[in-house]
């Protein structure tokens, strides 16, 4: 458990947005054979079905043989999800049993989807994702914070000798930590390979030995990874505390554990999409904790451009003394459909950020991905360009 710190802090009250919300009916028809043993569940982008959890809400049969389940959605919301007997290798597929695209809805008011699943794999036929970790990691279980009053795990990878020597190591904290070491916890069972990136990189000499933070995210994480509400979704904004989480709480622990050069230019941040977005708040908020920043596919649309919009008239100042990557791939879209203006964001983001003077391949670093999508294993193809970018030698 982490330390407690005790703040003497005054709290001002601001009345929250007031977005209102409608009732989406579910009703889905599934094939007879369906493997539905373990019952039929709704996994999806709002907090109602999961957060991308798999089995993120259970829906119930009917009279008709149909499965039925209402929730309520704020108006606005860009709805994505998908059907599951339970597990990801139990996802919805299509009719010649490949994977097909998130399901999307936007909310305007009251509705009813008619949702027909073609089909779903053969359980038997899956082979669950065999660990894949690399290396030494530390897994600490069920960590509090009581800025954000949960817990979550959260995994460390040593470099090769930190047990042999009494050396001190830079830090890379990263966002979504089940899905960065190890495919069997990864969320869509794809995972950054960061342990492996690191371990052959070190070994070879190409970077510094390097302490990785890999922090879990919970169905609260688009609430803890945006800094401001975002009307169109009708959540978010948790982002000041998380940020708190990290630089009073966690960053405490770790370097009371570990042998780290807890110094700001030893200390890193990065993730991506909503966790790109969320590093980017936090090295211009934190610029005296992080000195370096991964900004991966990040989500620079959220709440009509907001973070991007108060670098531009000023914020980036507060980056002139960090060093920076930044990326997006140029097919994101057919991943995310938020996504279609991505890279005209990405290029606004470096432009104000040579207004203020810092030098793109000095102090930051742009890179679009051509073809480049908008999950884990396109963003484990360009890790070791992170790592090599922050701890080359």
């Amino acid at each position: 458990m982490l330390k407690r710190l005790l703040l003497t802090t005054c709290t001002v009250v601001i009345p929250a947005l007031q977005v209102s919300a409608v009732p989406i009916e579910f009703v889905i028809t599934i094939p007879e054979n369906a493997p539905i043993d373990s019952g039929l569940f709704l996994a999806g982008n709002v907090g109602a079905l999961g957060g991308w959890r798999a089995n993120g809400l259970r829906v119930s049969q009917g009279e008709d043989g149909r499965y039925r389940k209402t929730i309520d959605v704020p108006v606005g919301t860009e709805l994505e999800f998908k059907v599951t007997c339970g597990s990801w290798a139990t996802v919805e597929r299509d009719e010649d049993g490949g994977q097909i695209n998130n399901r999307r809805h936007r909310v305007t008011g009251p509705a009813t989807l008619n949702v027909v699943v073609a089909s779903f794999p053969d359980p038997s036929s899956q082979s669950h994702p065999d660990h894949t970790l690399t290396g030494i990691i530390h897994v600490h279980y069920g960590v509090r914070s009581d800025i954000l009053d949960n817990n979550r795990d959260v995994l460390i990878y040593l470099p090769p000798g930190y047990h042999s020597s009494d050396a001190r190591y830079p830090v890379l904290y990263m966002h979504d930590g089940q899905n960065v070491f190890d495919a069997a916890t990864s969320t869509f069972g794809q995972e950054w390979q960061a342990d492996e990136h690191a371990e052959k990189l070190i070994n070879a000499g190409t970077i510094q030995p390097v302490i990785i933070v890999a922090v879990d995210s919970n169905a609260d994480r688009t609430n803890e990874m945006t800094p401001n509400v975002d009307p169109g979704y009708g959540r978010g904004g948790k982002g000041a505390q998380y940020a708190r989480f990290f630089v009073d709480e966690l960053k405490p622990f770790i370097d009371a554990q570990y042998r780290t050069k807890p110094d700001r230019e030893h200390t890193a941040i990065a993730g991506a999409s909503a966790g790109g977005l969320i590093s980017l708040y936090m090295c211009t908020e934190n610029a005296d904790v992080f000195g370096q920043c991964g900004i991966v596919s990040p989500a620079l649309m959220w709440n009509r451009q907001s973070l991007l919009k108060s670098i531009e008239k000023g914020h980036a100042r507060k980056l002139a003394a960090s060093r920076l990557w930044i990326d997006m791939g140029t097919a994101e879209v057919k991943d995310i459909k938020a996504y279609a203006n991505a890279e005209k964001l990405t290029r606004r983001l470096t432009a104000a950020l040579e207004k203020v003077g810092l030098t793109a391949g000095k102090d930051f670093r742009y890179e679009e991905i051509e073809g480049g999508r908008h999950n884990e294993k396109h963003w484990a193809d360009r890790f070791d360009e992170i790592l090599v970018y922050f701890y080359g030698r």
